[in-house]
């Protein structure tokens, strides 16, 4: 059914897929890497940690699907980039896996244990994992747009104090500053009391550092990147990505002084999504990008699979992806009700 689609045809459509998913796990993870980011701050007592561990507790491990989709898409679709990244980036990597380890163990077993200590350990465990996921996630697709320092035959000359530019640095805030408040604005929108006033509050600041890093950002990746607007001169519609990322943050402001959580909390993901597009359309046809020269980077036609596996691999997508799409809303729906501080009389 698919034979008439050419190697580079798929090789291109795999590119896109690659770029939507990696764009949706920033979306569905965000408020979780935000919770686990303010659970120490504004957590007075274990009711509120409960509260918070119990908005995101039956999301969190479906929104893995997003990463592991990512992270398996590059392995299978663009094996080469996938071995490339493992080798250039083994540090990040290994720092990355050990916070998902630390983030996972200590939001699942969060409110199964009543010794304070254990309960202390958990909630800065979960902090930890989440500063380090966003944190090195941010630094790692900033270098991805900027570009790694990869050489003739493909030989990486960077090291791990080299990852972390200023430019890197400011994408890494970024991303903190998004998860944050998305953390602070899905609090508001599924708990009830004391806690979702402070996480309100925090909203309302949290969404103009979000603004103004955007801006920051963006204009420092326009202006400062070499070859950033390469793309956006061939084909000027692409402009509408970081456009729209500016007028989300913008929303977002407006939204939360308003005390609309909901709409507040859509245009937040609307921001970090149409950030991450922004610099994804950037390095195309790259998706290892070279800062010492564009012809050493690895481009996608270079780095894909064979048109067999390309072609299998998308007729699995067209019905695989669809399932967890709906089997995500589902579970939306089914939690759908506000965590109240007073229901948890156990605790």
């Amino acid at each position: 059914m698919l034979d008439f689609l050419t190697h580079d045809m798929l090789a291109i459509i795999w590119f896109v897929l690659w770029c939507v998913i990696w764009g949706v796990y920033f979306i569905v993870d965000s408020f979780s890497l935000g919770a686990g980011l303010l659970i120490p701050f504004i957590a007075r007592d274990k009711k509120q940690r409960i509260q918070i561990q119990k908005s995101v507790g039956p999301f969190w491990g479906g929104n893995e699907v997003w990463l592991i989709l990512a992270a398996g898409g590059t392995f299978a679709a663009f094996p080469l980039v996938f071995s490339k990244m493992f080798t250039f980036l083994y540090l990040p990597m290994m720092l990355l896996l050990i916070g998902l380890i630390a983030r996972g163990i200590s939001v699942e077993y969060l409110h199964k244990d009543e010794s304070p200590k254990i309960q202390n350990i958990l909630m800065w465990g979960w902090f930890v994992g989440s500063l380090l996921i966003s944190l090195v996630l941010g630094v790692a697709f900033a270098n991805f747009f900027k570009g790694l320092a990869i050489a003739a035959g493909g030989v990486y000359e960077g090291t791990l104090l080299g990852l972390f530019t200023p430019y890197a640095l400011v994408g890494g805030l970024l991303f903190v500053l998004i998860s944050v408040t998305s953390g602070a604005l899905w609090i508001k929108v599924k708990t009830e009391g004391p806690l979702a006033g402070k996480a309100a509050d925090l909203a309302k600041k949290s969404t103009i550092a979000v603004l103004v890093f955007t801006l920051l950002y963006l204009a420092y990746s326009f202006v400062g990147i070499a070859g950033f607007t390469t793309n956006y001169s061939v084909t000027p519609l692409l402009y509408v990505l970081p456009a729209i990322a500016i007028i989300t943050a913008i929303l977002a402001v407006v939204f939360a002084r308003q005390e609309k959580a909901f709409m507040a909390f859509c245009c937040n993901l609307g921001t970090i999504l149409f950030v991450v597009e922004s610099g994804l359309v950037s390095i195309y046809p790259y998706m290892l990008k070279s800062s010492v020269t564009l012809e050493y980077g690895i481009d996608i036609f270079q780095a894909a699979s064979s048109q067999l596996t390309l072609t299998i691999m998308l007729g699995g997508a067209l019905v695989f992806v669809p399932i967890v799409i709906l089997y995500q809303l589902w579970a939306y729906t089914l939690f759908r009700d506000k965590i109240k501080e007073t229901e948890l009389v156990n605790y």
